[in-house]
C-alpha cells in the first residue's frame, strides 16, 4: 500500500514542463495529418482574397453586366479649330446640323438653284423628324431660342402651358367655340367691363388664345418671322451660330408644314368672315399697337376712313389674345411687346410687372448688387400673389453667362463691353456682398436663402 501511493506520488509529481510539451507535440501531429489527408487532388491554388473583389464579369454574372446605355452627349469636330457637345435625340444631334454648309450660304438653295434645299433633305430622316417633333411640339411659340424676351412665360406655372401642341391639337374645335364666345353678349365684356375671369370656362378663353395663335404661325407668318436678317452675308458667323440658325430655321419648317394639315378655311379673314372680322376690329378696350394706329390714321385723315374698314389681320389677332387675357387664359395674360398683344397688362398679371424693376430683370446683365437687389424686390410680388413661381428659371437668367452686356460701374454705355478683361463677377461673389455690406430684412434673408439653395442645386453657384 505504501508502495502504490509512493508510486502514484511520483508520478504526479513530474514538472508541469513535461506535460505541456508532450500536449504541444500531439497538437503539431495532429496537424500534420490533417494537411496530409485533406490535400487536393489537383493543383490548382486557393483563390487570393484579391479574387473575391475582381471587377471581371464572369459568364453567369449577368446581373450585374452594364445596360450598355448610349451616353448622354455626343462631341463632334465640326472643324479643326471647333468641337460642339449636343445632348443625344437633340436636334442638334439627331439632324447632324454640324454636316450642313455655312448658313449665310443659305441663297444657294431653293427654287432657283440646282442644288437641293439642305432643309429637305434633313426631313427625310425619321430620326430627324421624331427628334423636331418632341421638341418643336413643347416648345413655347413666343420662345424660339432664348427666354430673356419673354421671361414671365418661364417663371410662372400656368395651368395651361402655351406650347405648338396646345396650338395644333384641335384648331377645327377651336374655331367653333371662337364662334360660340364672340356670339354671346357676356363673353365680349360690353357694357364698361374689363375682366372676367369667372367666364374663363363657358367663353373659352382658351380657344380663342389657341385659334388666334394658329392664325398667326399658319396663315399670317411673314408678319411674324422675318428671316431677310439671316440671309445677309455674315463673313464673321461661327460656327456654333450657323448650326443654331440651322436649327431655328427647321423649327420654322416644320411648324409651315403642320400647318399645311389643316383646312384653309380656318384662316380668319375678311373674305370669308366679314362679321366676324368687323366685331373682332369694333373692340373699344384693346390696347393693342394695331388698333392705336388704325384709330390715329383715321384722326389724321378722316375724309378717307371708311367706317367699316377692318384692322390688318394681327391686329384682330392681337384683339383674340387680349381677349382671352380678360376673360382668364393665363397664357394670353402672359403676352407683351413682341407683337402688339398687351394680355399682361389686361389680364390676371395685369400690374404684378409694372415695377421698372422688371425691366431691368429682363435684359440679361451680369449679376451684381444693384441687379439682385431690384430683384429681391420683386419677388415678394411674386411669391405673395397666389402664382406659382419657378426659380430654376430666375436663378439661370441670373446666373448663368453668356451675359448681354456688361453691369460693371465702370462701363461707359450700356452697349459697351467692359474695359477689362476679368470674368464677370458669380452670384456667390455679389451675395456675399450683400452679407457684408448688411442692412439685410428677415424676408431678403429668406429669399436670398432660397436663392442660394436654388444656384447650388443647379451648380451655378461657384
Amino acid at each position: 500500500m505504501q508502495r502504490r501511493t509512493l508510486r502514484t506520488r511520483t508520478t504526479l509529481g513530474l514538472p508541469r514542463w513535461f506535460w505541456v510539451s508532450v500536449s504541444g507535440l500531439g497538437l503539431i501531429a495532429i496537424s500534420i495529418g490533417l494537411i496530409f489527408f485533406l490535400k487536393p487532388n489537383d493543383s490548382r491554388q486557393i483563390p487570393s482574397q484579391a479574387a473575391h473583389f475582381s471587377s471581371v464579369i464572369k459568364p453567369n454574372e449577368t446581373a450585374l453586366q452594364p445596360n450598355n446605355a448610349k451616353p448622354l452627349v455626343a462631341e463632334i469636330n465640326t472643324d479643326s479649330t471647333s468641337t460642339q457637345t449636343f445632348p443625344i435625340g437633340s436636334i442638334e444631334e439627331a439632324c447632324r446640323l454640324h454636316e450642313l454648309p455655312p448658313y449665310e450660304d443659305w441663297d444657294q438653295y431653293g427654287e432657283d438653284s440646282n442644288k437641293e434645299d439642305p432643309l429637305t433633305l434633313l426631313l427625310a430622316s425619321e430620326e430627324c423628324k421624331t427628334a423636331l417633333e418632341r421638341h418643336v411640339a413643347a416648345l413655347n411659340p413666343y420662345i424660339w431660342e432664348h427666354i430673356s424676351t419673354h421671361l414671365q412665360f418661364a417663371l410662372f406655372e400656368i395651368d395651361k402651358p402655351l406650347t405648338f401642341e396646345r396650338i395644333f391639337a384641335d384648331p377645327l374645335g377651336d374655331f367653333a367655340r371662337v364662334q360660340d364666345a364672340l356670339s354671346r353678349t357676356e363673353c365680349l365684356l360690353e357694357k364698361g367691363t374689363k375682366i372676367n375671369f369667372e367666364l374663363k370656362e363657358s367663353c373659352h378663353a382658351d380657344a380663342l388664345m389657341n385659334y388666334a395663335l394658329f392664325n398667326r404661325f399658319c396663315y399670317y407668318w411673314e408678319r411674324v418671322m422675318s428671316t431677310s436678317y439671316r440671309r445677309m452675308p455674315r463673313p464673321d458667323l461661327t460656327t456654333e451660330k450657323s448650326t443654331s440658325m440651322w436649327k431655328v430655321s427647321l423649327k420654322e419648317r416644320w411648324v409651315k408644314q403642320k400647318c399645311l394639315q389643316f383646312d384653309p378655311d380656318l384662316k380668319l379673314s375678311e373674305d370669308k368672315y366679314p362679321n366676324l372680322t368687323q366685331l373682332l376690329s369694333s373692340f373699344k378696350d384693346s390696347r393693342s399697337l394695331g388698333n392705336h394706329l388704325i384709330r390715329v390714321a383715321r384722326r389724321r385723315h378722316p375724309e378717307f376712313a371708311d367706317p367699316e374698314d377692318t384692322l390688318p389681320p394681327n391686329g384682330l389677332i392681337s384683339n383674340l389674345i387680349e381677349l382671352a387675357a380678360r376673360l382668364g387664359d393665363d397664357a394670353a395674360a402672359l403676352t407683351r411687346m413682341q407683337f402688339e398683344e398687351q394680355g399682361m397688362s389686361l389680364g390676371r398679371f395685369r400690374g404684378l410687372l409694372a415695377n421698372p424693376a422688371w425691366t431691368s430683370l429682363r435684359t440679361k446683365n451680369e449679376p451684381s448688387q444693384e441687379r439682385l437687389r431690384q430683384t429681391f424686390e420683386l419677388l415678394p410680388i411674386f411669391t405673395s400673389s397666389n402664382f406659382e413661381f419657378n426659380w430654376d428659371p430666375l436663378v439661370r437668367h441670373l446666373c448663368e453667362p453668356p451675359f448681354a452686356k456688361s453691369n460693371h460701374p465702370n462701363s461707359l454705355s450700356d452697349t459697351e463691353e467692359r474695359e477689362d478683361s476679368t470674368d464677370p463677377q458669380s452670384c456667390r461673389d455679389v451675395i456675399n456682398e450683400l452679407y457684408i455690406d448688411g442692412d439685410l430684412t428677415d424676408s431678403e434673408l429668406e429669399l436670398i436663402d432660397q436663392f442660394e439653395r436654388t444656384a447650388l442645386k443647379l451648380d451655378l453657384y461657384d
